[in-house]
């Protein structure tokens, strides 16, 4: 019975000593799990006028315990109307207890931080002098990451040496920013070794999402992310302040709409802010060729593919991109744009014309002392051309110094004559319209009309001749 005794009590003992573990080991699973969902940027909650600060958090690729992070704080006096801004960055690792750690030097002088997750905040306790104390709470704002070279630099040197070349060869190196971002969305980080010599260059995304080991400078190598972003971002981050103070964004082109104002009209060939990919030529002459462009930041190496016409007849695309026009009319393009490990689908149209002189400026209809002035051009072709005017009937319509007066009631051809090209156009003035186009109805006839008639009278005819025999 004792023997029994005991054995219960060491399975108690077990069984007990297995559920601390269990507990132990979710508890610590739970601390560094918390930080899975870390990355945004976090804001001071000591925030005021002169003192202030971020936090930007995102995960590396170091296992699961590897995140960048990035402050940039403001530090100042009310009283002596001043302040300093301050930017550091760095990789922290989260321990089994769910704390992170960064140690770093600065000065000469060891500096730790230490990063503490609850709920939405981190807690940021310093040990040791930098320029700026960042200690306090930072509470989560947005997922959105706004992160400077500081920061670009950061993930760098969080990668993997096999990667970025950053070790003990080439120690003691450094990373430069180079003055010039790349297509609005690359920073340009470059290394030197102790002989100043450069042995390795990056171009490292904006948002952080992505970093190409670029040596040769042609041929820009992923080591860390994806491109995907790049495909979608509607914003270039990087973009130079030249081409933001003009107002009018380079991928836009000025028209004029109905009413003589001018407009802003989208490039349809913007897949992003900072990615392109259309036809060289939208308009291509009847028998010519053009083919797709692709721009794309830093020279990255993509690829096009499932490229179809909605019109082959009209435009037509091969696998290559090349374009041909074979008539006239209006085609869209559709196909995939693939960049390393991202794709994104894209449609474009393009018109295949045949030369012809346009005058988008006359109107439809004129108003009696109405007035318009008349240009024109040929199609294709970005400029207007001189040509002689002329109206059918002088007493609706004139034209004086190749403006367009309507004087009376009527419908009237308007015709411009240049060396090798003449075309008309029909204007109504005052209270006349234009003829409406003729809209032809389908016709309800149809073998079946007139072969019903035909059977019943056949059948009648002969259900009566069987009547009279009988």
């Amino acid at each position: 019975m004792k023997r029994y005794f005991a054995i219960n009590k060491l399975v108690v003992f077990m069984a007990t000593l297995l559920l601390t573990l269990a507990v132990a080991t979710a508890a610590m699973a739970k601390g560094a799990g918390d930080w899975k969902d870390v990355e945004g940027t976090y804001i001071w909650t000591q925030s005021a006028q002169y003192s202030n600060g971020s936090l930007a958090v995102k995960k590396t690729e170091e296992g699961d315990n590897g995140f960048l992070y990035e402050f940039q704080v403001m530090r100042g006096s009310e009283k002596e109307d001043s302040s300093y801004n301050y930017n550091t960055a760095g990789i922290f690792f989260v321990d089994e207890n769910g704390v992170g750690e960064s140690v770093f030097v600065v000065d000469d002088k060891e500096v730790t931080l230490t990063f503490t997750l609850k709920d939405k905040t981190i807690t940021v306790k310093q040990n040791g002098v930098m320029p700026a104390d960042v200690s306090g709470a930072y509470k989560f704002q947005e997922k959105y990451l706004a992160i400077s070279e500081a920061g670009a630099a950061a993930i760098i040197e969080g990668l993997p040496p096999v990667k970025t070349s950053l070790n003990n060869t080439n120690s003691p190196w450094r990373l430069e920013l180079a003055n010039e971002a790349v297509g609005g969305w690359f920073y340009d980080i470059r290394a030197f070794d102790k002989n100043n010599e450069m042995f390795a260059r990056f171009l490292v995304a904006a948002d952080m999402t992505a970093v190409y080991r670029n040596d040769e400078v042609k041929d820009p190598i992923l080591i860390y992310g994806s491109p995907a972003t790049m495909l979608t971002t509607k914003t270039a981050p990087l973009q130079d302040e030249e081409d933001e103070e003009e107002g009018q964004a380079p991928d836009a082109v000025s028209e004029e709409n109905a009413d003589g104002e001018q407009e802003l009209v989208k490039d349809q060939s913007e897949l992003s802010a900072v990615v392109r990919v259309g036809p060289a030529d939208p308009e291509i002459k009847v028998g010519n060729s053009s083919r797709l462009f692709v721009s794309v930041p830093g020279n990255l190496h993509y690829k096009l593919s499932g490229l179809k016409s909605s019109a082959g007849d009209k435009v037509s695309v091969d696998d290559k991109g090349n374009l041909t026009a074979r008539a006239e009319g209006t085609a869209t393009i559709t196909g995939k744009l693939t960049v390393d490990d991202a794709s994104r689908d894209f449609k474009v149209d393009v018109t295949a014309y045949v030369p012809k002189l346009e005058c988008d400026a006359l109107p439809a209809h004129l108003d009696i002392k109405g007035k318009q002035k008349l240009n024109v051009y040929i199609t294709g072709q970005p400029d207007t051309v001189k040509a002689q005017w002329s109206v059918s009937d002088s007493k609706i319509a004139e034209i004086k110094n190749g403006v367009l007066i309507g004087k009376a009631d009527g419908l009237v051809d308007v015709t411009a004559k240049t060396d090798k090209m003449t075309r008309t156009w029909k204007v109504a003035v005052g209270k006349a319209e234009l003829p409406k186009e003729k809209v032809e109805e389908e016709s309800s006839f149809s073998p079946l009309t007139l072969a019903v008639p035909v059977v019943l009278l056949g059948g009648g005819a002969w259900w009566f001749m069987n009547r009279r025999k009988k």
